[in-house]
């Protein structure tokens, strides 16, 4: 073939310009298909793996591995006593965790077996306990932290499970081991930090952080956060629509006065030191407002520890003993007609049988007579005349319909006195009425023919500390029962709300001719030389107030049997009596200010012979407390110094003899002329115990300066 027809032959053979191309792109669809085939795939694989029957758990994977939402914790509000300073605050709390499997641990010859021991002592120095029981939490540990090489490892517990203050931190990082190269790790969270420690912490923690827990707490936040790295130790913040900001809780301003709590904290606690008593209350309140200044509620444990543990002031309730007398003694006046001159005869005995009821006496009345009057009665707190009295005034011969005993009743439980139950929101027991004639067959609060002749000197009746507190500080306060209050005001936001007000329970509990009577009656109980509060009456200003000493009842099935083998139901198993010893008055007494309450439990074995009543166990740190009060409180100064002035020797002769810059001798003074002397040269002063100066912690003649602290220890003269 010759090279032309070769031509020729390969341009027939040769396809057409345009079927080249059409067959191009013919090829190309076929891949674009194919493209968007695998693409619907994988959009529908994707689909399915999101939205389909796995794909929440699938998502949720994702989110924890990349992604983690935390609670972003509100700051609680802070308390406040009524002058600003900080009860109890939130501080930053530390929560400790290890990881055993830490590589740093096990080098250079293991670490951690070299270093366990020394930490294990150092726990027991910090927290007590066994060094030989942290060891084992830790061989407990250390395997299950070796085995697993997930995230687990980090979290195993610290032999102590709480929440470490800064303090406690901060030591716990200089122990042996205690470092993150040995696998130490920490959160930080809140933690209530209470300002002055034990001090009316029940008051602070229990009550008003649990009644106001709402207010205070806050509404706590959360943020999202992403990871950034593998290890999952360290994050940042996200913008994210579950994101949500914290609010912080509203802070409290309460009534209470630091500074008279640590005095009455501090009176109450020797006293039940001194006479092994088993709890104590004290309360201060202001007598126009019901404001609570201080409240004390102290328990002796097992061992001897004195702890603040309860709200005995509102949640102890029993029956009240003679200081329920000057309720009795108001009814008397009021509806039942009677005199404060009404002659009274009980004899030379101590014991009578009014009713049916076995009635005592600690002595004969009018100075060995066992003659008196009404008011003498009160004066002397004799059982035997108001038991007769109220029996005589409202005994009914209607044994039907019982008039003159439903009146007494109805008078006494219109007093309001069931109203004094709670502080605010803070829930305490309630006043248990009268008992009513009707309710004859009631098992809880039978009525017999004993009743009236019990209620007159304070049993068969149920009532609080507080309870009784409040009825004296109507009294004092022109007939006006006030509830007691703890909270002054709200802080939100940086917002002060409303003060709160006060509230008045009863305008009126009495006429203004009764209540004058009942308040001269009560400061008889002092001025008079028979008074069973006459101790008081060597304070420089007036108090008028009552002694009480009740049995307390023991619950079903802890009673013991007495000299005759029956059961009786102030007996303890033991043969012990358990007593509750109270003083409550108000003060000054011609124009009241403060009224106070101190109750004091404490048992009487069977082979004793200790005399328990409010005067000798109660009414010291009622003195205490007043004491102090009257030296500190501003409107009373130009008083004090008035008193300094009656008494030339003491001061004259003692303070002024003191260079100026040392120390005045003030070792033989009373508790007053010594306060005023020392606080005059700038002096922050301490008390102890009762009575005279007979010790002062810095000598007479040594350098001072301003603002230093000086103690005095107090002595009772000895009895001769």
């Amino acid at each position: 073939m010759t090279q032309q027809q070769r031509r020729n032959s390969n341009k027939v053979s040769d396809p057409h310009p345009g079927a080249i191309k059409k067959s191009i792109q013919g090829k190309v669809r076929s891949l674009y298909l194919l493209f968007i085939l695998l693409a619907v795939l994988i959009i529908a694989q994707i689909l399915l793996i999101q939205w389909g029957p796995n794909g929440k758990g699938f998502r949720n994977l994702a989110n924890s591995r990349f992604y983690t939402t935390s609670t972003i914790y509100s700051t609680r509000g802070n308390i406040y006593d009524r002058n600003g300073k900080v009860l109890s605050t939130d501080t930053r709390g530390y929560r400790i965790r290890l990881d055993l499997h830490a590589p740093a641990l096990y080098s250079d010859d293991s670490v951690y077996k070299r270093k366990l021991p020394a930490l294990c002592d150092s726990l027991v120095a910090m927290f007590g306990g066994r060094a030989q029981d942290f060891r084992a939490h830790f061989d407990t540990i250390q395997p299950k932290a070796l085995a697993d090489t997930g995230r687990s490892r980090f979290s195993q517990p610290f032999p102590i499970d709480k929440v470490f203050n800064q303090f406690e931190f901060d030591r716990i990082c200089t122990f042996p081991m205690m470092e993150r190269r040995y696998g130490m790790t920490y959160s930080t969270e809140p933690l209530r930090h209470k300002t002055y420690g034990a001090l009316a912490s029940y008051t602070i923690s229990r009550c008003i952080e649990g009644a106001y827990d709402s207010l205070i707490g806050g509404t706590n936040g959360r943020s999202r956060f992403v990871w950034l790295n593998a290890s999952h130790s360290r994050k940042k913040p996200v913008i994210d629509s579950v994101n949500k900001p914290a609010r912080n809780g509203s802070d409290i301003i309460t009534t209470i006065d630091i500074d008279l709590q640590d005095v009455v904290d501090g009176a109450l606690r020797r006293q039940l030191e001194q006479e092994n008593a088993t709890f104590g209350t004290a309360v201060v309140v202001e007598c126009s407002t019901g404001e609570i200044r201080a409240m004390s509620n102290l328990k002796r444990y097992e061992g001897g520890s004195i702890n603040d543990d309860n709200n005995y002031a509102l949640r102890w309730q029993g029956d009240p003993g003679s200081t329920f007398k000057a309720v009795s003694l108001m009814a008397l006046l009021e509806v039942g007609g009677t005199s404060l001159n009404r002659r009274i005869v009980n004899g030379h005995s101590k014991t009578k049988i009014i009713e049916g009821s076995y009635v005592r006496d600690t002595h004969i009345v009018g100075d060995g007579s066992g003659e008196t009057t009404l008011k003498g009665a009160f004066i002397e707190s004799s059982n035997i005349a108001f038991a007769q009295t109220v029996t005589d005034v409202f005994k009914d011969t209607d044994k039907k319909n019982y008039p003159n005993y439903r009146r007494w009743a109805a008078y006494i439980n219109s007093i309001g006195l069931d109203k004094v139950r709670n502080i605010q929101e803070i829930q305490g027991y309630g006043f248990r009425k009268i008992k009513d004639p009707s309710e004859i067959h009631n098992k809880n609060m039978p009525w017999s023919k004993k009743t009236l002749t019990n209620n007159a000197y304070g049993y068969e009746l149920t009532m609080t500390p507080l309870q009784t507190l409040m009825f004296y500080n109507a009294v004092a306060n022109d007939g006006v029962l006030v509830a007691p209050m703890l909270i002054k005001q709200i802080v939100t936001d940086g917002e002060a709300g409303a003060p709160t007000p006060t509230t008045v329970i009863n305008p009126a509990i009495c006429s203004q001719q009764t209540l004058r009577k009942v308040q001269e009656c009560m400061e008889g109980v002092v001025e008079h030389r028979l008074g069973t509060g006459h101790a008081l009456s060597t304070l420089p200003f007036k108090v008028a107030g009552k002694t009480g000493t009740a049995q307390v009842v023991q619950e079903v099935g802890k009673r013991g049997k007495d000299k005759d083998g029956k059961v009786n139901a102030y007996i303890t198993l033991d043969g012990s009596r358990e007593y509750l010893a109270t003083f409550v008055g108000y003060f000054p007494a011609d124009n009241p200010k403060y009224t106070c309450i101190v109750s004091l439990n404490t048992f009487q074995k069977a082979d004793e012979n200790k005399k328990i009543y409010g005067g000798n166990l109660a009414m010291p740190v009622f003195k205490e407390i007043a004491e102090y009060i009257y030296a500190h409180d501003p409107q009373w100064f130009t008083t004090a110094r008035r008193v300094q002035a009656r008494t030339p020797k003491a001061m004259a002769e003692q303070a002024p003899r003191a260079k100026e810059g040392t120390m005045p001798n003030v070792e033989g003074m009373g508790l007053r002329d010594a306060l005023f002397a020392l606080e005059q040269v700038g002096l922050k002063v301490k008390v102890k115990g009762q009575g005279s100066v007979a010790e002062q912690s810095i000598k007479a003649g040594e350098a001072i300066s301003e603002g230093q602290n000086v103690t005095l220890t107090l002595k009772e003269p000895a009895k001769k």
